[in-house]
């Protein structure tokens, strides 16, 4: 009987911390993250200020949890994907296209909050170097030749290019199909790494195949319409 009360309770916290997470996600992105207080977040729970900060301390750490929920999924899908192909490029691309796919549609939001002057640098610094740690382990499991030296200018490149199209996108700057924009970015990126035409296409097919048949839950209707359809990158030009 106890045992059975403990999971009902359990149930019951995990409910209500998710259902303050999306009202305070939802009014973040009405509002502003600035704007958005304590007090405001409570109510649009429908629950009492004590029971919301029993969750959170404070509203950062709030706005942590929120990325950490997006964000978390994705990768432990990403983990069982990949593990379907060999190392390398296809790995490399199964995290990429999926990582890609989900901030340029349910977490648009979540991008556009970046993109205002009112989240605090903290944060932002610790989800880029979340988003490093992320991408470093990848690299270093799948292009183990890299040196230390070179790895940080791959990743920095590597995040630069896709963090200024994702802040684009979500301005409305580049059009709005989102697996237009992460195919394209996914093969730019590959190609910056020296692989010829045939890899980047083995490892894209395998990304999408990931994404199309292993049934990606995290960016709604588009990634199963959309992936079936591929679009190639112009090629960089040699000077």
């Amino acid at each position: 009987m106890v045992y059975r009360q403990n999971q009902r309770s359990e149930r019951v916290r995990e409910a209500s911390r998710h259902r303050i997470l999306a009202a305070a996600r939802k009014l973040f992105a009405r509002r502003g993250y600035a704007a958005a207080t304590m007090r405001d977040i409570a109510k649009a729970a429908n629950t009492s200020i004590g029971n919301l900060y029993f969750y959170f301390g404070h509203k950062d750490e709030l706005m942590g949890a929120i990325l950490a929920e997006g964000r978390e999924p994705v990768w432990a899908w990403v983990d069982e994907a990949a593990s379907a192909v060999p190392h390398g490029p296809s790995r490399l691309a199964i995290s990429a296209y999926a990582n890609l796919l989900r901030l340029l549609t349910i977490d648009r939001d979540l991008m556009r909050l970046f993109l205002t002057e009112g989240l605090p640098a903290s944060l932002t610094q610790r989800a880029v170097e979340e988003h490093l740690g992320n991408l470093r382990a990848i690299f270093k499991e799948n292009f183990p030749e890299y040196s230390p030296e070179d790895l940080e200018l791959v990743l920095s490149t590597w995040s630069g290019a896709s963090r200024r199209c994702a802040e684009r996108f979500a301005r409305g700057e580049l059009g709005s199909d989102p697996v237009v924009v992460a195919e394209f970015l996914v093969r730019w990126n590959l190609r910056g790494l020296g692989l010829d035409e045939s890899e980047i296409e083995a490892a894209m097919a395998a990304a999408i195949r990931a994404v199309r048949e292993g049934g990606f839950p995290f960016a709604g209707e588009v990634t199963l319409s959309g992936a079936k359809r591929r679009k190639s990158s112009p090629s960089p030009r040699s000077g």
